[in-house]
């Protein structure tokens, strides 16, 4: 049986073309494509990404998908994804029914885990397969090829019968992690991802080297424990691969793709000491033997006990930062959040992150439900004195289904319509909190747009920028009409000058007039696009329609909280990045042809927003 696995288009409902590295494609599709790979099916990948040749992301899609259907003539279809890409699903979905209303489509990920019943109705896939997929989609091919509808006795499966959903029993007794094959990526173009779009990852993914080459690993599926914003509340339990295995697979990527960053995905890698530093002494012992050359990054719980021994054996082996379940410094909010946390783990790992020059990564999510004045003013707290140049992010919960933030919030009435939800998911702040709109959702949007820009990251002044000719044909710079500048600096932190490749647009000999790339736009140039994407426009029209209540709360103290996030701000165009000795978050100051002609508005807006916060 011919098999066609079509990938999510990345961020397809706000922004085309959104390109997609290796470092964000989802590893579930390259697993599905590798377990096919040893059957009797024959296999296909449509990545839609990182083609900038259309109008919309939606006659990509189209095309794409047509021509996927004339080429392939496949016989089977599997489609996936998070509950973020229900609207590509069902465009994509539909797109088949109307060019190909015979081939069977096969839905899975994230989505279905954590809502079967609900989506599988509303996108009414032939078949639905709940959690992991590998065995189960091939024993759904090999059925559907022998012309049996024996549907029940394949576990987690979602089917029809006469016009009912019908769910089989779920067995979640899987084979062992370490007996799964490694990912293939080849048919998903992993190649081109990697020579041409790795500039598109976050800094974070990509700062240490100037020529990055980010690859990824899971060593683990699962999660132990029940935070009550994370989809992982059922399923399948805890799995970790040896590190034996672990060690292969990097070995078999790096022969192959020769990847100078890896990026461990799991949530939980760190969690155990024990296997941590064994992973790191086999990783040193394997550097050595292979003449491996790359950085790596890991994530890891807040309940992970550090030490500096650990972590220096991570920095000596490679690590250069890791990303931490920090969430919340509320004791409260953390009780809430069910994070069985501490703050004094958190700020150990923090000095631990520090005295060991490691990077700390991590993020303050507002909006529980124990969310108050006081909480905020303990996490603000928190950040101004622990987190100013730590790789930090602001941002906010969003109940997604599968949590039980989800389920509390359907409760309470607060998400009122399931398919609405689903279909804007993403495009709106949901109060979850004990406080009022009118205080809640100013504070949140403009703390979130503050945080976008990274105004408090420590700068320095670039010493040398000169762009970069050879790579003036290369798909992202001809797409986005900027170039890739070498730019010389001196860390404002450690004092080692470093090195990097950026996509920027400039104005000088190259007589460029371009928006700034996204990554290092201040939230002076975000206020001036803000009919940029759809979550913009809404933001603009709820702030125009509370307009009033808005103006009289921003003198509310909590306000004031958000003038550690501009206290480095200035005017200067600039972008973010890390520093590739010391890890921590720096800002470079380009020099004045880069985005002069905006200075002036930045200034005054800039100047507005301090006023407002003053």
């Amino acid at each position: 049986m011919r098999i066609l696995l079509i990938v999510p288009t990345y961020r397809y409902k706000y922004v085309y073309p959104a390109f997609l590295s290796n470092a964000d494609f989802p590893t579930g599709f390259a697993y599905l494509a590798s377990a096919l790979h040893h059957t009797s099916h024959e296999v296909f990948g449509l990545n839609p990404n990182n083609d900038s040749g259309y109008q919309s992301a939606y006659e990509m899609v189209y095309d794409k998908i047509r021509r996927s259907l004339q080429e392939i003539k496949p016989e089977l279809i599997g489609l996936g994804g998070l509950c973020t890409d229900f609207k590509f699903l069902k465009d994509a979905m539909q797109i088949i029914r109307k060019l190909a209303p015979h081939i069977p489509i096969v839905c899975g990920g994230g989505i279905i885990n954590n809502d079967a019943e609900f989506v599988f109705r509303a996108l009414s896939p032939d078949f639905c397969i709940i959690q992991d997929a590998e065995e189960i989609l091939a024993q759904l091919a090999d059925m559907l090829e022998s012309g049996r509808q024996d549907y029940e006795q394949i576990a987690n499966l979602g089917y029809w019968r006469q016009g009912s959903a019908k769910f089989t029993k779920q067995d979640f007794n899987y084979i062992d992690v370490n007996k799964r094959n490694f990912p293939d990526y080849e048919l998903f173009g992993i190649k081109d991802m990697l020579d041409n779009y790795s500039m598109a990852g976050r800094y974070l993914y990509r700062y240490p080297r100037p020529n990055p080459r980010p690859m990824t690993i899971v060593t683990a599926r699962g999660c132990p424990f029940n935070c009550t914003f994370c989809v992982h509340q059922k399923g399948p339990r805890y799995r970790a691969r040896s590190v034996e295995n672990i060690i292969e697979e990097i070995k078999f990527f790096y022969e192959r793709y020769q990847f100078n960053i890896l990026l461990i995905l799991d949530e939980l890698f760190a969690v155990n000491k024990i296997r941590m530093r064994e992973f790191c002494s086999t990783l040193l012992d394997a550097r050595s033997q292979y003449g491996w050359d790359f950085d790596w990054l890991f994530q890891t719980h807040a309940s992970a006990s550090f030490d500096r021994e650990t972590l220096q054996m991570a920095k000596q082996s490679g690590c250069y930062c890791f990303s931490y379940g920090l969430e919340s410094a509320s004791p409260r909010v953390l009780a809430s959040m069910n994070k069985r946390t501490k703050l004094s783990q958190i700020i150990e790992a923090i000095e631990i992150a520090n005295s060991s020059g490691i990077g700390f990564s991590a993020s303050f999510i507002f909006g529980d439900s124990a969310e108050s004045e006081e909480t905020v003013y303990e996490s603000m707290d928190f950040f101004s004195r622990y987190c100013l140049d730590a790789h930090i992010y602001l941002g906010f919960i969003q109940p997604y289904p599968g949590s039980k933030l989800f389920e509390n919030s359907f409760a309470r009435g607060v998400i009122r319509n399931k398919m609405k939800f689903y279909e804007r998911v993403d495009e709106q702040i949901w109060n979850m909190t004990t406080m009022p709109d009118k205080l809640w959702l100013p504070w949140i949007y403009l703390a979130y747009y503050l945080g976008l820009s990274f105004l408090w990251a420590k700068s320095t002044n670039a010493s040398r920028c000169i762009a970069e000719r050879e790579t003036a044909d290369s798909p992202m710079v001809g797409h986005c009409k900027r170039l890739i500048y070498k730019i010389w600096a001196r860390c404002p932190y450690c004092g080692q000058d470093v090195f990097y490749r950026e996509l920027l647009a400039g104005r000088g000999k190259e007589k460029q007039a371009f928006a700034f790339f996204a990554a290092s736009r201040k939230i002076i140039l975000k206020i001036t696009g803000l009919f940029r994407s759809d979550l913009n426009r809404i933001m603009l029209k709820l702030c125009v329609k509370n307009a009033v209540f808005y103006l009289l709360n921003f003198r509310h103290p909590l306000f004031k909280l958000l003038k550690v996030v501009i206290a480095d701000g200035g005017g200067a165009p600039s972008f973010v990045t890390g520093c590739p000795h010391c890890n921590k978050r720096i800002r470079i100051n380009l020099p004045a042809e880069f985005g002069s002609h905006l200075e002036p508005l930045k200034k005054r807006l800039l100047l507005k927003y301090t006023n407002i916060l003053q």
